[in-house]
Order: structure tokens, then C-alpha cells, then sequence
């Protein structure tokens, strides 16, 4: 899919607030509601846009754990995405093959997921 100018403004103002109207961002970006509303439903259907979601006032953890595959980098790395434990997952080069964040309530809690990792 080829994103133009339009879409990126669109992807910018949901990255600052994912609440935000189509109305909102139609004025923003010169365009009918129903325009903005094709544009983001083109946008999640080619999975540029994979979910809308919010943060909370909770006070957050992070923890960063550096990887080395056993085997395939790229099945590893796979493997921790459906897990779906990690917040993100990164596949670098040098003297590891991964980067995850990890994200929690507590250091217990990231503690927890270094663990089911």
C-alpha cells in the first residue's frame, strides 16, 4: 500500500490520541468525514493500522531484554511476538539477535514475564 502525506497526518494525529473524531481530523486535514473514515478503514485493512488502543495514568515498568537466538533469529523472534508477553520486539544486528521491552504494573510483574520468556 502506498501511503501519501494525507495518510501519515491521519497516522500522526491517532498516535497522539486515538480518541480523536473523524470530524476532528477531517478539518485538520481538509477532507469529508466519510473521506477520513476510508482512509483509516483502508489503513487497517492493509495493516498499517494493526489495533487503536490508550495509556493509562498507571504508573508503568519497562524492562529491556537483550536476546540470542539457539536456532533461527527470525522463528525466535516470531515466537515472542505470539506469545504476545513483550509490548515490542525488535530483531538487531551485532552481538545479540533480539531487543524486547517489556512493560508492567511493577518489577515484579516484568520480573514474571523475563521469567515466561
Amino acid at each position: 500500500m502506498k501511503r501519501d502525506e494525507i495518510d501519515d497526518r491521519i497516522l500522526s494525529m491517532l498516535s497522539t490520541n486515538s480518541r480523536i473524531t473523524n470530524v476532528e481530523i477531517a478539518k485538520n486535514v481538509d477532507l469529508s468525514e466519510g473521506a477520513v473514515r476510508n482512509r483509516i478503514d483502508h489503513l487497517v485493512k492493509n495493516k498499517i493500522i494493526s489495533r487503536f488502543t490508550i495509556e493509562t495514568s498507571n504508573a508503568s515498568y519497562f524492562g529491556i531484554v537483550m536476546l540470542k537466538a539457539k536456532h533461527e533469529t527470525k522463528k525466535m523472534m516470531v515466537e515472542i511476538r505470539e506469545a504476545k508477553i513483550a509490548k515490542d520486539a525488535y530483531e538487531i544486528s551485532g552481538d545479540y539477535e533480539g531487543c524486547i521491552i517489556l512493560e508492567g504494573t511493577s518489577l515484579e510483574e516484568i520480573d514474571g514475564k523475563i521469567d515466561e520468556l
